[in-house]
């Protein structure tokens, strides 16, 4: 697939709608629509929730703006080591970035030069995973030091913490909930492959779930795998989590991608979703799903489709670069994804 110069595009804005118009997603149909570069390589994406910008971290410790509709660049600074997580908050004012230094940082996302607003020492080590809740509240992150912390986003408050030792936890998310009031409780995945499900206020571990299949150590020593992400399908009934297994030589990266859906009712381990439609030594950094119920996964250098209850991919797009994170724009049409060779790549699934 080629993509084609941003500087060749007028606009990668989505045209004005009537009401009775809808985007058509078909990822069977998908055309490179915009390809930014960037001088270090790209570890993490997002595309704000108003569409007008997207956002990466690298291992430059900067994180890179776009401007969707010019393609315009600017850098913002604040970290000292990679960044490696991003959220926004649900109104799109305001972007949380978290990296390798053991912040995370609050920035103006629509300032002309974002400074940071809010700079806090949150985790001794890393900080690998970030979450922002679905009332914009609050802050959930996890690290090296193997700490769960929840935070206030408004004051950088710490407000809750939870250990998940002797393991380092992976990645955070927060549940979803149908009271307006009450933000969800909070999800980490570890590197053995537990799922933590913790109650919020109350700060018990409601329960576990055992995905376990996604861990293995190399040589019995060094640990390998994991829950790499996490995402809710879009009716809120099922969990998925995502990252490698039939792990056959580590160290020469004989792996297998692979998705593990959990009912969130029940906790029952359901559907296991991989690519055998070609085979690839590939870890899923990250699943999300599409509002059709799609889910959507990256793996090496391809952005793979699973239709609801299915196996095996039905389409496999083919990039560039190695794809490290992605992000669907609100249209639900535009899939923008993070390369290691320093890209932020923009793909049309379907038309508007």
């Amino acid at each position: 697939m080629s993509f084609p110069n941003p500087a060749n595009l007028a606009s990668t804005d989505p045209p004005t709608k009537q009401p009775d118009e809808l985007p058509r997603f078909d990822p069977v149909g998908a055309k490179p629509l915009a390809d930014w570069e960037h001088a270090s390589k790209l570890l993490c994406c997002r595309v704000d929730p108003t569409g007008t910008y997207v956002v990466a971290g690298g291992i430059d410790q900067a994180i890179q703006r776009w401007h969707i509709a010019t393609g315009s660049k600017t850098t913002l600074l604040g970290h000292e080591n990679w960044v490696r997580t991003l959220g926004f908050s649900p109104d799109g004012q305001r972007l949380y970035s978290g990296g390798y230094d053991g912040r995370w940082i609050a920035w103006d996302i629509a300032s002309e030069v974002p400074k940071p607003l809010k700079v806090v020492d949150a985790h001794r080590g890393w900080l690998r995973g970030l979450a922002v809740s679905p009332d914009g509240q609050r802050i959930v992150t996890c690290g090296n030091d193997r700490l769960v912390k929840l935070w206030s986003a408004d004051d950088g408050r710490q407000i809750q913490q939870w250990s998940t030792e002797p393991n380092i936890p992976y990645c955070t998310l927060f549940a979803p909930s149908s009271d307006p009031t009450h933000s969800g409780d909070i999800l980490c995945g570890d590197v053995v492959g537990n799922v933590y499900h913790w109650t919020h206020p109350r700060a018990e571990l409601l329960r576990k779930f055992d995905a376990t299949e996604l861990f293995f150590h190399i040589g019995d020593i060094a640990p390998f795998g994991g829950i790499i992400n996490m995402a809710f399908s879009p009716d809120g009934k099922q969990l998925t989590v995502v990252g490698l297994h039939q792990c056959t030589n580590a160290p020469a990266g004989n792996r297998r991608a692979v998705a593990m859906s959990f009912d969130w009712q029940t906790g029952q381990k359901g559907l296991k979703q991989e690519c055998l439609k070609k085979e690839l030594d590939a870890t899923l950094w990250r699943g999300l799903y599409h509002s059709s119920g799609t889910l959507i996964g990256i793996l090496e250098k391809e952005i793979a489709f699973w239709n609801s209850g299915s196996h095996d991919v039905f389409h496999l797009v083919t990039t560039p670069s190695e794809i490290f994170d992605c992000d669907l724009h609100p249209n639900q049409i535009d899939l923008y994804t993070a390369h290691f060779d320093g890209h932020v790549r923009s793909t049309r699934l379907g038309s508007l």
